[in-house]
């Protein structure tokens, strides 16, 4: 199973420290968001996060290691044109290799910082309209080397991908919403799943909690259920059913006695607002013994095709990566 880990960015000292680390455990590769900051709900604007451009840390790794796959979860497509963003996964691919490099792409989600430069945020339906037009233009380029779609957000006429890498990027997309699942499907290598639109919804003054709520109490049998509008969308398209890889995010990972379970279910409950309940199904949590974490993941290989795990940065790897990943198969 491919493993990676989201970076919280820092200085080039630290990548070249975090670099070598992330090879010694035997992680795929390294993943950034995009984001022009992240302000917490009991946060000022002058203390928010401010995170680091992507695309300059994905370079900085990637020259940093000679096998490290690269990739953002994910670029927001409502700022630019989206053929300047994909113009980056293509440098990124002509310079390292288009085998290591995830092109991660999304419709935006912070009204926040659209509000910051001026923008109004666009309703979640313009977003996923101008969203599919943008992986459409991303196959084209990636497949062909050329697009032309004439698209009512985005257009490009004869447009050469620029540079030409020898192997193109991945296409990643992230998300759970009916709408997206049916994009992936059409348009997508990877499929990073986010927590059920079945569920509770993702609303209020704090998204990143309610983004939280979403997930604990999404379920692997709600995971079954979206793969297989997923590859229905694929088989629809004329491609194979299996075209996309999916993923997960495990946002949450605590290594504990069986006996001490139930007490860590209660706790990342609590701290979520959310009643007590076990976590036992949720894709999003691995809490237990280094067994215990091998039998699930390898559960959810086999229920809905899990293939690939994105580690949260918040997380420490490597005891993960030591006494887990090899395991499973």
């Amino acid at each position: 199973m491919d493993a990676y880990v989201t970076l919280r960015t820092g200085s080039l000292h630290e990548l070249r420290e975090r670099v070598p680390q992330l090879e010694a455990w035997g992680l795929t590769g390294a993943m950034v968001g995009d984001h022009l900051f992240v302000q917490a709900p009991d946060q000022t604007r002058p203390t928010a996060r401010r995170p680091m451009e992507p695309i300059t840390v994905l370079a900085t790794v990637a020259s940093l290691s000679q096998r490290l796959h690269v990739g953002t979860i994910v670029s927001n497509l409502s700022f630019l044109h989206p053929a300047l963003v994909l113009r980056q996964f293509a440098g990124l691919a002509a310079l390292f290799g288009g085998e290591r490099v995830l092109a991660g792409l999304g419709a935006g989600w912070n009204r926040q910082e659209f509000e910051a430069i001026g923008l109004e945020m666009p309703s979640f339906q313009s977003r996923m309209e101008r969203l599919e037009e943008s992986a459409h233009l991303a196959r084209q380029l990636f497949d062909n080397g050329m697009a032309s779609v004439e698209g009512s957000q985005v257009i490009a006429r004869e447009l050469p991908f620029s540079p030409l890498p020898a192997v193109p990027p991945r296409i990643l997309l992230g998300g759970g919403s009916d709408r997206l699942l049916e994009i992936a499907g059409r348009y997508a290598d990877v499929l990073d799943l986010n927590g059920s639109s079945r569920r509770s919804k993702v609303a209020g003054p704090d998204l990143l909690r309610a983004d939280a709520r979403r997930r604990l109490t999404t379920t692997v049998s709600d995971m079954e259920d979206s793969v297989v509008r997923v590859r229905t969308a694929a088989r629809g398209a004329g491609r194979a059913e299996d075209a996309v890889t999916m993923s997960v995010l495990i946002g949450w990972l605590e290594f504990c006695r069986a006996s001490e379970v139930e007490g860590v279910y209660e706790r990342l409950c609590r701290d979520n607002g959310l009643p007590p309940q076990s976590l036992d199904d949720c894709p999003y949590a691995l809490i237990g013994e280094p067994a215990q974490m091998i039998d699930k993941l390898q559960e959810r290989h086999q229920r809905f095709g899990l293939n690939m795990v994105i580690i949260a940065g918040s997380i420490d790897p490597q005891r993960f990566c030591e006494q887990v990943l090899p395991k499973v198969h």
